[in-house]
């Protein structure tokens, strides 16, 4: 009789469903958040997927009691995705849920959204005041037609242009940017318009702001409508058919009998060859085979792990750094830094005359107080004069940043403001692979 049967009962095809998304968000690591009965989300990892159970590790308090409902928020594919299971057991730290029944659609969004590689170097200058409040400046990770999410790299206060700890109470939902600078965004201008905070959320790579584009300024973003929608398809209306992978099968253990079984016996048995007398005394040993060198990739692999790639290196020693400074520690201090880290040539400049004879062998200009006849801001203005349509980063470096040398350094082209005193450390040389694009 079936009520007696020990056999375990085949998930359905809604459970499936569910399985095969957590079980690829766990294959993936995907961001995963626990949300309790009263929307409040606790950021999680997911553990162990079970056709009875999910298993999660959490990063803080889920206020939910046993047999509450909790949803499992997560990305993948591109999606926002949220499955709601019954909690089985609640403890510090860990988190057991019954499998949820279905799987839904969570998107906040209302246009497609396309992700930027960060080796295309789009980044976003976004003010709440000029004069006074926020500046966060930073890279763009994703774009839409209505909205972005840049990932802060730094953080000031306009007024008395100190820095300032980015938390996620750093700004919050609702907040107004009265101007915001999107550059180097693929086979778009330069786009200049305000926004407002959407969304804030920090995680271990640091934090991220979502901002919904001010309304009214469609005719600034056809290019990015354009971009968006040659790299991305419509948002689905449901949650797209997904497969489980089939798990690997080991083989089975060895027959110990098999293994002491003696083989069978030869139909026939051949005769044995005569033996051939040895003509000349046999080496009691072979000579050993000489030890080969590894490949070079191999090698550069095993001593420059991470950033330091042999390819890298190999963009590095190509590329001219010029700086706009005079003689001095400073400048001697910079070049040694830059030659340490493998740039191929620095050539400096004290005169404008030695700056615009350097000009054309340049991959990168550094101002730093500038030359003789000109410096800061005006050397930096009649750089872009003078290089016109050419894409020369220009990086300037100032004792403070206000807002008139924010707008004035947007006029000129400048791809990044540095507030000084600067560090030489990792930060630096990742900046400037960004602005190069050999990062």
């Amino acid at each position: 009789m079936a009520m007696f049967s020990g056999k375990k009962a085949k998930p359905s095809e809604g459970s499936e469903l569910v399985l095969a998304y957590l079980e690829d968000a766990q294959r993936v690591r995907a961001t995963v958040l626990a949300v309790d009965p009263k929307g409040r989300e606790v950021p999680a990892s997911l553990v162990a997927v079970t056709e009875e159970r999910v298993t999660l590790s959490v990063q803080g308090p889920v206020m939910a009691g046993k047999g509450d409902g909790v949803g499992i928020l997560f990305y993948l594919d591109g999606l926002r995705l949220e499955a709601k299971g019954r909690a089985l057991e609640i403890k510090p730290g860990t988190l057991v849920l019954a499998l949820p029944p279905s799987i839904e659609l969570a998107e906040r969004r209302k246009r497609p959204r396309m992700r930027i590689n960060q080796r295309e170097g789009a980044t976003i200058i976004a003010l709440t005041g000029l004069f006074e409040g926020i500046g966060l400046t930073g890279s763009i990770e994703n774009i839409s037609e209505t909205g972005l999410c840049m990932k802060v790299g730094r953080a000031m206060n306009v007024k008395t242009q100190g820095p300032m700890h980015m938390g996620p109470n750093l700004v919050s939902v609702g907040e107004p940017f009265m101007l915001m600078k999107l550059s180097k965004l693929p086979k778009c201008p330069l786009i200049e318009l305000g926004g407002t905070v959407a969304h804030v959320a920090s995680d271990g790579s640091g934090l991220l702001v979502g901002i919904a584009f001010e309304a009214g300024k469609e005719f600034l973003l056809g290019s990015v409508k354009a971009l968006v929608s040659s790299r991305t398809s419509g948002i689905p209306s449901s949650v797209p058919p997904k497969a489980r992978r089939p798990k690997e099968i080991e083989p089975p253990p060895p027959d110990p009998a098999l293994e002491l079984a003696p083989p069978p016996p030869a139909l026939k048995k051949e005769p044995e060859p005569a033996p051939v007398p040895a003509l000349a005394p046999v080496p009691l040993s072979e000579p050993e085979p000489e030890p080969t060198s590894p490949a070079p990739e191999a090698l550069a692999a095993v001593e420059s792990p991470g950033r330091g790639t042999a390819l890298l290196r190999m963009k590095k020693r190509t590329r001219t750094i010029l700086l706009a400074m005079p003689e001095g520690p400073g400048r001697d201090a910079l070049a040694a830094f830059l030659a340490g880290d493998g740039y191929g040539q620095i050539v400096a400049a004290a005169t404008l005359t030695e700056l615009l004879d350097q000009l054309d062998q340049a991959q990168l200009v550094f101002v730093d107080v500038g030359v003789v006849e000109l410096q800061g801001l005006a050397l930096a203005s009649l750089l872009r004069h003078h290089l016109e349509d050419e894409m020369l980063p220009v990086i300037l470096a100032a004792d403070s940043v206000d807002a008139e040398l924010v707008l004035g350094a947007q006029e000129a082209g400048v791809a990044q403001i540095l507030v000084k005193p600067y560090e030489l450390d990792s930060d630096f040389s990742r900046m400037l692979e960004e602005h190069l694009g050999i990062g």
